[in-house]
């Protein structure tokens, strides 16, 4: 019995021995390769890491650019070249090698520029720097140039009221030869308020305004100019048309009646027709007094003369009238109805003083 005990528990044992071993895991073939494809990726990664890091310190150095502060460089003795990697393209130039003072800040650029190039380090090395000779450009003196076009000064200019009254006068002018009326009023009216002496403004300015039938307005224009420049014959003579055409011939000779010498100007448009106002106004006294004022400036005018003798022939003085009439005839310059008229005077004034004398 006991040694069928022991023979069941050996049988047993290796029963169990059995199962323990075939718990044990056998490693897989495809377990390894997995492993090894991994390794290698890795190893790859790292490789092309450091490889690229490598590149970009290398073209960090050869980009190196003029920073804006050039601190000066000290010279020193060369060393040996260095020699060039297998992949880097060598380029011939002269070099020298510089140790720099101090670590200032710079700024890449393009490497297709030329320009005058000092490497600067970004840290302070201890090896010296690789430093290309360049040929400097140097460029034309143009800063100052440009300074003083783009500085500006701005100076004020107080114009005088004379000055306003012509720019205004001026714009008022533009705006009448293009018909706008209205605007070349308002641009008049600047003119005589800067300068109530502007003679041309204050006479456009009635023009204007008669025009567009404001007769009042105008007048008042011409009224105001006429008390700031009393001497003014045009202002005068202006407003003497105005008041004629609107049958008011009385006023138009009251505003002639101021003395001749006393005129800045136009003195034989004014005699003559504060003459004609008069004569028509049957002030024969006044007229004769005007067309005697003309004969003596313009003796060869026979319109003159002619006036002059029918003024004179009306105030009773016919031998100075039958005088007048022949020098209106001898003179010329009257139309053939005109000198008819003369011919005719002079005929009945010659017969009325031969028939004095026959019934003398």
């Amino acid at each position: 019995m006991s040694e069928l005990n022991r023979m069941l528990s050996d049988l047993s044992s290796q029963q169990n021995s059995e199962k323990r071993l075939a718990v044990a895991s056998i490693p897989s073939v495809w377990g390894f390769r997995f492993a090894r494809v991994v390794l290698a990726l890795v190893a790859t990664l790292v490789g092309a890491t450091g490889i690229s890091w490598a590149v970009s310190v290398g073209s960090e150095k050869a980009f190196l650019a003029t920073p804006m502060l050039t601190p000066e460089p000290v010279f020193v003795e060369p060393v040996p070249k260095a020699l060039p990697s297998p992949t880097q393209k060598v380029v011939k130039s002269e070099v020298s090698y510089v140790a720099m003072k101090a670590t200032p800040v710079v700024t890449a650029v393009e490497p297709t520029f030329e320009t005058k190039a000092e490497t600067k380090a970004t840290e302070q090395v201890s090896e010296p720097v690789l430093m290309a000779n360049v040929e400097t450009v140097k460029a034309a003196p143009v800063q100052e140039q440009v300074e003083q076009e783009a500085s500006l000064s701005v100076e004020t200019i107080e114009l005088t009221g004379e000055q306003l009254a012509d720019i205004a006068y001026d714009k008022a002018q533009k705006r009448a030869q293009v018909g706008d009326t209205q605007k070349a009023i308002a641009f008049l009216r600047d003119a005589v308020k800067y300068n109530p002496s502007h003679i041309a403004a204050t006479n456009q300015l009635a023009g204007l305004l008669y025009g567009r039938s404001h007769l009042r307005e105008a007048e008042s224009v011409l009224r105001k100019g006429i008390s700031t420049n009393p001497n003014s014959a045009t202002l005068k003579l202006t407003l003497a048309r105005m008041y004629q055409q609107s049958g008011s011939e009385e006023s138009a000779l009251n505003v002639l009646s101021s003395s001749v010498n006393l005129l800045d100007g136009e003195q034989v448009r004014f005699v003559s027709m504060r003459a004609a106002l008069a004569q028509k106004l049957g002030k024969n006294l006044e007229a004769k007094q005007s067309y005697q004022w003309l004969t003596e400036q313009e003796p060869m005018d026979g319109r003159w003369w002619l006036g002059l003798g029918v003024s004179a022939e009306k105030t009773g003085a016919n031998t100075e009238a039958e005088k007048a009439y022949g020098k209106a005839v001898q003179s010329g310059g009257l139309s053939n109805q005109s000198v008819n008229f003369a011919r005719q005077r002079l005929v009945y004034l010659q017969n009325l003083k031969q028939g004095a004398t026959d019934g003398r």
